[in-house]
């Protein structure tokens, strides 16, 4: 039987491999919520953790830009009232508190082909995944050089050589994440689906912002 983990575990897994991600913390109450927003810095992402709620964003379960006390308590309500609006029977284990990143937005993932065993993909994140289907895919284990083909193979490699004054991506990080994501499929074959999206990137550093693992 399929077991997802929730994002906050994901993340725990991918930190664990040396892959940074958000700065966050799971609250359990609104007073928690509060005490953590103020320690990680206005604004945050509020996102509803549930092991029964893989797509948040279809829950209506995810608020990104929470400026303030006021506004961050009003919204904990809301997310949790929406939570149980999809799915009645949900567990919910909290909600995590999240900083907010900028950048452009990428994806990594990894599933099974029937032939070839486990393969990763790597292209554009966010929306842009759907709508442009810009990804370029490898068989695991990869190699740097096939990490590195990987990024320059997607037509979005343009942007991440800087477009419009903007600063260039780290593309050694994302080279990194990638064969670190490639090194945790390979050491856990009970993995039978992992995605990284949006993984942030700027020109210092490479980021999971969200992250979904599914067990076999």
């Amino acid at each position: 039987m399929e077991k997802a983990l929730t994002e906050f575990k994901a993340k725990e897994f991918l930190k664990n491999y040396g892959i940074s991600i958000t700065r966050e913390r799971l609250a359990t109450s609104k007073k928690d919520a509060l005490v953590f927003a103020n320690k990680i810095g206005y604004p945050v992402v509020l996102k509803v953790v549930s092991p029964d709620i893989l797509h948040k964003t279809e829950a209506d379960s995810v608020a990104v830009g929470i400026c303030s006390d006021k506004e961050l308590g009003e919204v904990y309500d809301k997310l949790l009232r929406n939570a149980k609006r999809y799915k009645k029977s949900a567990r919910i284990d909290g909600i995590s508190v999240q900083e907010t990143l900028r950048g452009t937005e990428l994806i990594i993932g990894s599933s099974q082909d029937p032939q070839f065993g486990p393969t990763i993909a790597f292209g554009l994140g966010g929306i842009l995944v759907e709508v442009l289907k810009d990804v370029s895919f490898r068989i695991i284990p990869i190699t740097k050089l096939d990490a590195m083909e990987m990024v320059q193979e997607i037509k979005g490699y343009e942007v991440l050589k800087g477009v419009r004054g903007r600063k260039p991506a780290n593309i050694t990080a994302i080279v990194d994440v990638l064969l670190k994501v490639s090194k945790l499929i390979e050491e856990n074959p009970d993995i039978k689906e992992l995605d990284i999206n949006p993984l942030f990137v700027n020109d210092k550093r490479a980021v999971a912002a969200d992250a979904r693992i599914i067990l076999k």
